[in-house]
């Protein structure tokens, strides 16, 4: 009886207070007023839930390397809808990144699209 006690009381939890359950993917912390692009070399892609970070090494306007860092979807809904993987981004490969990045100015980015080097834009972000 306990056991149901307490599932009935976390069903109640969760239709009771969805806001918080989608918090995490309000856009409050970034600029979505401007799309910026930043063109790097791959240090770090991790293809992991919640989302699939991407580290770039970058050089500034004063030769001087800065880390970016790049937020895409989800693992699942990146390979269901644009048939990415593991090895859609190598560590050593140029890409550039348009997103929108934070308000606070940290080099972080939340990923709009993503193009290689080659040109060839990635597909679902």
């Amino acid at each position: 009886m306990k056991k149901f006690a307490l599932f009935l009381a976390t069903i109640v939890c969760f239709v009771f207070n969805p806001a918080t359950l989608s918090a995490h993917h309000g856009e409050a912390n970034y600029d979505t007023e401007k799309t910026v692009s930043i063109k790097g070399t791959v240090t770090q892609f991790e293809f992991v839930n919640p989302h699939v970070q991407i580290t770039l090494s970058v050089k500034n306007d004063k030769g001087e390397i800065e880390t970016w860092m790049g937020e895409a979807r989800s693992p699942s809904m990146l390979s269901r809808y644009g048939g990415w993987d593991r090895n859609t981004i190598k560590v050593g490969d140029v890409i550039t990144f348009y997103g929108h990045r934070t308000k606070n100015g940290t080099f972080f980015m939340r990923l709009q699209k993503i193009v290689k080097a080659d040109g060839k834009e990635l597909p679902d972000l």
